[in-house]
């Protein structure tokens, strides 16, 4: 993909792709229009060579409570942790009461380790793991990852001072109201997950600042790649898998969908090409589930064009 320049005729550069992909504003929009629907998603890149992200200075990018994407937080604070061995096994029956709350998941999953955990979005798992985790230990890994700092010049979505709750239940599969990160912070935990720790400076094309210093987060060689197999579990066979079916940009993503009302929202965000991250990508869906909307959005935005 690297051979691919700007001016082959399948390719669009930059530019052009920026133009082209703002998401509910252009391509997802106009499909919408013509077929009479609501537009699904909205769509946000990143160049992690150059640090420019693929949204119009000033468009709201939007916020939600970010649902199973926290498994990812989780993951590397347990790992960093001690609390978690990367080969322990919990098993999955559909079910369990954690706290007194009733969790689900939507299948079985069995016997499943870390990465397949991510890669399934067990919630049974990491709801047995969360008893494990402190609630105050959880958020400190969430500022880490820069969920409570401000990204391509936009503030911070919500983000508690203190815990709300005692436990962590709620904040490791996302479902605190008092934390609702926006998809360009969520676009950089991916990027953070790429690049083992070292994302270039994030910034929209009008605002290039290249003086501006990295975002940098020290983590255990073994945790970024339990994270990594994790979201490459996922597109190869979990609640990603009909994201890049062809195995064409060689994905690793993570998806969430929570309750909002009575509907659903839902993320989906990751990196490609696995092998060497040039992009991170996020897309966000004001309703219906992972698998119903951002999933198909990030599968037809991704492959509308050739990378360069």
């Amino acid at each position: 993909m690297d051979s691919q320049s700007s001016s082959s005729p399948n390719c669009i550069g930059r530019r052009g792709f920026l133009r082209s992909l703002f998401g509910v504003g252009t391509v997802v929009e106009k499909k919408a229009v013509a077929a009479q629907v609501k537009p699904v998603g909205r769509f946000f890149w990143a160049d992690l060579r150059t640090g420019q992200v693929g949204f119009p200075s000033g468009f709201n990018v939007g916020n939600a409570q970010p649902g199973s994407l926290m498994k990812l937080v989780t993951a590397a604070a347990m790992l960093e942790e001690g609390l978690l061995s990367q080969n322990e096994v919990e098993e999955c029956r559909g079910t369990t009461v954690v706290n007194k709350q009733q969790i689900a998941c939507q299948f079985a999953h069995g016997e499943v380790n870390l990465a397949h955990a991510i890669g399934k979005s067990c919630n049974v798992y990491f709801a047995e793991m969360s008893k494990r985790l402190n609630a105050s230990v959880f958020l400190d890994y969430a500022r880490r990852f820069g969920l409570n700092q401000a990204v391509a010049k936009l503030p911070s979505g919500p983000f508690p001072l203190k815990p709300l709750h005692s436990d962590s239940l709620d904040y490791v599969l996302g479902q605190s109201d008092d934390m609702r990160p926006h998809a360009i912070q969520i676009l950089r935990m991916s990027a953070l997950i790429a690049t083992r720790g070292n994302v270039v400076h994030l910034h929209s094309a009008d605002d290039p600042d290249a003086a501006a210093p990295p975002f940098e987060l020290q983590l255990k060689n073994e945790t970024w790649t339990q994270l990594t197999r994790g979201m490459e579990f996922a597109v190869l066979e979990g609640t990603c898998k009909k994201l890049d079916p062809e195995k064409s940009l060689h994905v690793c993503a993570k998806t969430g969908t929570v309750k909002h009302g009575n509907k659903f929202q839902s993320w989906v965000t990751g990196f490609f090409p696995e092998e060497r991250p040039h992009y991170s990508f996020c897309v966000l869906s004001p309703s219906g589930t992972s698998a119903e909307a951002a999933v198909p959005v990030a599968n037809e935005l991704l492959h509308a064009t050739t990378w360069p």
